[in-house]
């Protein structure tokens, strides 16, 4: 069957420093995007199921709300949300994943977001389920959605001042930092009061012989009474 292959001319290095051919699947929808998006589109990059590019996260909520509503793309559903760390010298990524029934292949959308000042428009207006995904992000990357109207953690104490999946996040030091040091109370040993264990009423049991002879309790005729509930 190699032989009834038609042969793909390679188009020029788009985003990950090689030559890709543009896929039978995807290149409508390449060419559509170009169309409707081509002054935002950045490092474009597709294989057979998937198309990406990066946008300037200030102008995400733009992009998608074209994503979403355009009748020739209609990218509905957001699938997830996540955030990417590229290190302490670079910046991070809102990365948005959308289906759309039109389309065989999925997008992926990249919004830049400046690491000094880790702020991008919420994208809850266009899709209510992003609330928790936004949540997450600002919890773990503490990356900041202006316009969520519901921003607080999702895991970590609301005291704890760290961000922990940062490339720069190390342990010791981020959790002291906080007044809460990163774990609950009750979870650090130092903390516990031994001494009520001491306040308990203390346990005792009838003689051996009036344990020996007495059935035990919820028993009757070696059947227990959950026996006697259940449908034989």
């Amino acid at each position: 069957m190699a032989h009834l292959r038609r042969p793909r001319p390679a188009t020029h290095a788009l985003g990950r420093r090689r030559a890709l051919s543009t896929p039978v699947a995807a290149g409508a929808l390449v060419r559509t995007l170009t169309e409707r998006l081509g002054y935002n589109l950045g490092n474009l990059w597709t294989d057979e199921d998937t198309v990406e590019f990066t946008v300037d996260g200030a102008r995400n909520v733009e992009v998608l709300t074209t994503l979403r509503d355009d009748p020739d793309l209609e990218f509905f559903m957001l699938a997830d949300a996540a955030a990417v760390d590229y290190g302490t010298d670079a910046h991070f990524e809102v990365v948005y994943h959308l289906f759309s029934w039109k389309h065989p292949a999925w997008l992926r959308v990249r919004a830049r977001v400046d690491r000094a000042n880790p702020r991008v428009p919420t994208v809850t207006g266009l899709w209510e389920g992003a609330m928790f995904h936004e949540r997450e992000m600002f919890d773990m990357m503490g990356i900041i959605f202006d316009g969520n109207r519901d921003l607080r953690r999702i895991y970590m104490s609301p005291d704890y001042r760290s961000f922990p999946q940062r490339r720069d996040f190390v342990l010791p030091d981020d959790a002291a930092d906080s007044p809460a040091a990163g774990v609950n109370p009750l979870e650090r040993p130092e903390t516990w009061d031994l001494t009520r264990f001491n306040e308990a009423p203390a346990v005792t049991f009838p003689p051996s012989s009036e344990r020996d002879d007495a059935p035990a309790e919820g028993v009757e005729g070696g059947e227990t009474l959950a026996d006697k509930s259940r449908p034989r």
